[in-house]
């Protein structure tokens, strides 16, 4: 049987591919499983009495209803 020199580098080139797909997916696979913590903070709007949730505290805020600044209570 005949093996062409196209085919036998086609098969070789396919099977690092793959080789590659299962180490990614296997190193990946350790990244996927943690845990995040987000925190989110509820502020509501002094003028316009809007409802917003946002993961990072700061003193002041701009409401992005009414375009009013406000500060933490």
């Amino acid at each position: 049987m005949k093996i062409e020199l196209t085919l036998l580098i086609g098969i070789a080139f396919a099977f690092i591919i793959l080789l590659a797909i299962l180490i990614d997916l296997c190193a990946t696979k350790k990244i996927v499983n943690v845990t995040k913590k987000i925190h989110l903070e509820r502020k509501t709007c002094d003028v316009c009495a809007s409802v917003f949730f946002f993961s990072i505290p700061s003193k002041f805020w701009r409401c992005s209803l009414c375009g009013s600044m406000n500060k933490e209570k």
